[in-house]
């Protein structure tokens, strides 16, 4: 009994010196900003790498705030929208995972936290009316910020192939804008 005594201390703080080791982080956001980090020397190539990183986890985001419009709201309009959404963003997220590839970039495979607490507090709505419009706020929001993201970075960047990219995506940004602008006026 005295031994088993003497050993439990040594277990506990083996456990606690363990349990407080370095913490891997399973954010693939972070993942992706680390690994873009020590892959790119150039400051240059490695902000295209953040705006690649980026849009990938905000066409996550874009398609989960669709598919969840596509199943909660009442308004046929927003339901229309968000199926647009859905499958135009599904194909943005394919383009810029394929160019991410193609340049060595890598990117999360998720939306980031903040999105994932939008999602969370739409989901969690109650009032469909209240969602119809939570919802298109936040849209309008994430377009706008979305697409001064692209203007910013077409002028920005050195990347002939990330320049025709974002010069072919961002009227397609626009017209989204455009709708789900169409859409919040209605409701």
């Amino acid at each position: 009994m005295k031994v088993v005594h003497r050993i439990i201390p040594f277990v506990f703080a083996g456990l606690v010196a363990v349990s407080c080791g370095k913490k891997e982080s399973t954010d693939t956001n972070e993942i992706a900003e680390e690994a873009n980090e020590e892959k790119f020397d150039d400051q240059k190539e490695e902000n295209d790498a953040d705006f690649v990183a980026e849009t990938v986890a905000a066409n996550y985001a874009e398609i989960s705030l669709a598919k969840l419009a596509a199943q909660k709201s009442d308004n046929t309009q927003i339901k229309e929208v968000a199926q647009l959404l859905e499958k135009e963003h599904g194909k943005l997220l394919e383009e810029f995972q394929t160019f991410a590839s193609l340049k060595a970039i890598t990117v999360p495979s998720e939306e980031e936290d903040k999105a994932k607490r939008k999602i969370e507090d739409l989901t969690n709505e109650e009032d469909v009316k209240e969602f119809n419009r939570e919802w298109c706020k936040a849209m309008v929001d994430r377009h706008e910020k979305n697409i001064r993201e692209f203007e910013s970075r077409l002028e920005k960047t050195q990347d002939a192939d990330l320049k025709i990219l974002i010069d072919q995506k961002l009227p397609d940004l626009r017209t989204h804008l455009d709708k789900i602008k169409a859409c919040e006026q209605s409701i």
